[in-house]
């Protein structure tokens, strides 16, 4: 019984396939009441995702260091890392889990994001697109860092407003092991 067992459970993994991420981005965008916006991206990614035989059996999680986000102002960044608490919780992860697609032929991505040692169900609105052995992943959620635990900045008269936008491009190949 236990052989049987253990080949049913091998034969699930079997059938999936490991997405390899090729290329993305992933960007985030606030602004600062009384001044202007702050667009820190980052391409160091880092993502382990699965796909069995459809787009909505994606499943997996991408993380990035905090750390690796980059504006172009360096100061701003330094302030960003502090908020984030990167030295004490250096890894930004969403892990997928589940997909579906809606009414518009676009799709709805759930899954947990954790930021800050704070973990919160998320849905994101993405486009996949599928061609041959390459998948095409871009999309858009917010939050607020209130959600996360973190109390949006003051400098003066200055705030940086607690929603931030983020946007994704990723670019993966399936491989076929």
């Amino acid at each position: 019984m236990h052989k049987l067992l253990m080949l049913v459970f091998l034969s699930v993994f079997a059938f999936a396939n490991n997405l390899v991420l090729q290329n993305g981005e992933i960007e985030v965008h606030t602004e600062v009441f009384g001044d202007n916006e702050i667009n820190p991206k980052t391409q160091n990614i880092d993502s382990s995702l699965n796909y069995k035989n459809s787009i909505e059996s994606i499943r997996g999680k991408i993380n990035i260091l905090s750390s690796s986000l980059k504006s172009k102002k360096e100061d701003r960044d330094k302030n960003m890392y502090e908020l984030l608490n990167s030295s004490i919780y250096p890894n930004i992860t969403f892990n997928i889990t589940d997909i579906k697609k809606d009414k518009n032929k676009q799709f709805q991505i759930k899954g947990n994001l954790t930021l800050n040692a704070v973990t919160k169900e998320i849905i994101s609105l993405v486009t996949i697109e599928e061609s041959e052995n390459i998948f095409s992943i871009n999309g858009t959620f917010f939050i607020k860092l209130t959600q996360f635990n973190m109390k949006p900045p003051k400098m003066f008269f200055l705030t940086v407003r607690d929603k931030i936008d983020i946007k994704y491009n990723l670019i993966y190949k399936k491989d076929n092991k």
